[in-house]
């Protein structure tokens, strides 16, 4: 099966609220605009950015409603977060999410226990066996008590041949080398900090929250990727870390991944971008988005270009 859709960059959907606390699906609709139109490959919902962690079933569904529009409009590859904390509770996202037409899902493992062998895979067997026909890409991060190794993805293969490729966190290249060599017809992706030394080892592309803020910086960044021009990936991959160590000092009490992504996303992409973020997360406010616009004009211009 081909996967030449799983690969470059992938912007990570901050979830737009209402003032009445609904999902915003004319924002979710503008979002998607904007990612089509600088040329990035593709986007997901609820991921940790998107507030995967408070959205009941309601939620998510209106959610998935507005992003499928959108993205089939678009023709934008997408993919819908199903993390939720039991089995069933995955399986019921993932069928809604197949049914919008989107069959392509990113799942960690329920974390509030972390699981052992066994149950990981009765989980992802039960995945397989309920929804034959759905893409499943792990998200593979240590809040869930485990970080995947080459070995478990291995073991993860015999009982869910739809698995299709990882999100890597964390920031271990050895890790990686170890999953990417285990797995090579597996499409592995890294995150933004993590991307050059990520595809010199063989990840595809990187899950971004830095989309949302400089998608063109982005996609450009993933280009010097693909182009093997190492030196110049390299640089602007320093520049993204003195941007983030830079805007630290601007975050003021806001420290939840949801309310900066937000903020970002405010600053350049959207500026009319809801910043609330549900209880009891703290959201940012204008002064943020007035801050960080401030520090990337004076800055980091070639963020905005």
């Amino acid at each position: 099966m081909s996967l030449d859709w799983l690969r470059g960059v992938w912007a990570a959907i901050p979830t737009p609220w209402t003032a009445d606390g609904r999902v915003d699906a004319g924002v979710v609709r503008a979002l998607v605009d904007r990612y089509a139109a600088a040329g990035l490959n593709g986007a997901y919902t609820t991921g940790t950015d998107g507030e995967m962690h408070v959205l009941e079933l309601d939620d998510f569904k209106a959610l998935v409603d507005a992003f499928a529009d959108a993205t089939s409009a678009n023709r934008l590859p997408a993919q819908i977060g199903c993390t939720w904390h039991h089995t069933e509770g995955v399986i019921e996202r993932a069928r809604y999410a197949r049914e919008r037409g989107i069959p392509r899902v990113q799942i960690a493992l329920p974390g509030w226990v972390p699981l052992n062998d066994a149950e990981m895979l009765d989980f992802f067997a039960a995945i397989q066996a309920a929804l034959p026909d759905v893409d499943v890409i792990h998200y593979n991060i240590a809040t869930c008590g485990r970080f995947l190794t080459g070995s478990d993805y291995r073991k993860i293969l015999e009982v869910t041949p739809n698995l299709r490729g990882s999100k890597h966190t964390g920031g271990n290249v050895g890790s990686l080398i170890d999953i990417v060599g285990a797995t090579p017809g597996l499409h592995h992706f890294v995150v933004d900090t993590q991307i050059v030394p990520g595809a010199l080892f063989g990840a595809l592309g990187f899950y971004s929250f830095i989309a949302n803020l400089a998608p063109n910086f982005a996609t450009a960044l993933w280009r010097d990727c693909e182009n093997g021009d190492w030196e110049a990936a390299a640089a602007k991959r320093v520049r993204v870390d003195a941007f983030f160590a830079a805007w630290r000092a601007h975050w003021s009490g806001v420290s939840a991944s949801p309310a900066l992504g937000k903020i970002a996303t405010a600053a350049f992409l959207l500026p009319e971008m809801p910043l609330a973020v549900r209880a009891p997360y703290r959201a940012g406010d204008q002064s943020h988005v007035t801050a960080l616009r401030h520090l990337l004009e004076t800055d980091f211009p070639e963020l905005l270009a």
